[in-house]
């Protein structure tokens, strides 16, 4: 029984980290796009915030906001963004690099770290 070993620990998600050195978050930005969410169901679908698309707050949660990795083929996994009492959750998808899909988290799931 020696050969057993304990399950490799992963970072924890939800996590605010610092980027990683010489990460220009403007080219970040640049390079990332945004994925609409399709539910399967229309009462799980998330609150648009008025007057802004998720592209551009994709964008700004990537220049401004909170990253949490992590980070693949050079973008982190998850960026949060917060405006007052809601923060909005953008998720890498798929195999394509720098495409996000976004939603917005109940108070409960906000990552750590987020003032």
């Amino acid at each position: 029984m020696s050969d057993i070993r304990p399950p490799e620990r992963r970072e924890r998600r939800r996590t605010v980290t610092e980027p990683p050195a010489g990460v220009d978050r403007e080219a970040l930005a640049r390079g990332a796009a945004y994925v609409a969410w399709d539910p399967g169901s229309a009462d799980t679908l998330p609150p648009v915030p008025a007057g802004r698309a998720p592209e551009e707050l994709l964008r700004a949660a990537l220049t401004e906001g909170l990253l949490g990795g992590p980070w693949e083929r050079d973008f982190p996994r998850y960026a949060w963004y917060r405006t007052g009492d809601v923060v909005r959750e953008f998720r890498l998808t798929d195999q394509v690099p720098g495409r996000y899909t976004g939603y917005v988290l109940h108070p409960s799931e906000w990552p750590e770290g987020l003032a």
